[in-house]
């Protein structure tokens, strides 16, 4: 389901994806004008998740059992946003 990122193996994120990735990881910034881009939220989840099993792989773990079950999908997004700075509109160049 998730693309390789920076720390795997195989086809990493390409695109809004990977833009959805870098602010996932390390920008911690979620836009609110690519929030319908599926690619993109796969791809910042995928950067945030990977951020939090730096230090809390447990916590890792959890949240991406949580995000596989599609009733739970729109919790996870929602609690991660939470830590996250929440910006309206789309990075410069998209």
């Amino acid at each position: 389901m998730f693309g390789s990122g920076s720390s795997g193996g195989g086809e990493g994120f390409t695109g809004r994806a990977a833009i959805g990735y870098d602010h996932g990881y390390d920008g911690e910034i979620f836009y609110l004008g690519l929030a319908l881009d599926e690619r993109y939220v796969d791809g910042w989840v995928e950067g945030c998740l990977e951020r939090i099993g730096e230090d809390h792989p447990e916590e890792e773990r959890l949240f991406r059992d949580l995000f596989e079950d599609e009733t739970q999908r729109e919790m996870v997004i929602e609690s991660l946003k939470a830590d996250c700075e929440v910006r309206t509109g789309r990075p410069a160049g998209l």
